[in-house]
């Protein structure tokens, strides 16, 4: 573009917004998407937290029942070991089903999310390689008419 074009820094002021637009897009696309992967991440860590505090309540019940047996006839305890464990193993049952299907779940959410991202990634490329296009155009189109312009005024 000519030195002479009064729309020069215009212009240039205008693709450098939109430089910056689309950086900031692409910033947030992927800032988006870390903190999935994050969150995705993080699941399994709770879920084992999960499964150690079950781990520790179980230690403590069966400490304290190693107490009573101290103090009560073994017959009951022992009776009273076997449907504490027995509730144990079914509540542990549960909770790997329910890990498993929450999980799955996570899975299935973060690969829908990640085929959004995408789509949406692609449509701000294509969004801002039109937008460029317009701009380049544009200033193209302003440049032409102020030669044209000049043109006209020395020959006047």
């Amino acid at each position: 573009m000519s030195n002479s074009n009064p729309f020069s820094s215009a212009f240039e002021m205008q693709r450098t917004m939109i430089d910056q637009s689309r950086r900031a897009a692409e910033t947030t696309l992927d800032a988006q998407r870390a903190a999935v992967e994050t969150w995705s991440d993080s699941l399994e860590s709770a879920k084992s937290l999960q499964e150690s505090g079950v781990a520790l309540s179980k230690t403590a019940i069966n400490a304290y029942l190693d107490g009573l047996g101290a103090v009560f006839p073994e017959e009951s305890i022992t009776e009273l070991e076997a449907a504490v464990d027995e509730q144990f193993e079914a509540g542990e049952e549960i909770h790997e089903e329910a890990w498993l299907s929450f999980l799955e779940s996570a899975d299935e959410a973060e690969a829908v999310f990640d085929d959004l991202t995408e789509t949406q990634s692609e449509l701000l490329e294509e969004s801002f390689d039109a937008i460029e296009q317009i701009q380049t155009d544009a200033a193209e189109s302003a440049e032409e008419a102020v030669e044209s312009a000049e043109e006209l005024a020395e020959s006047a």
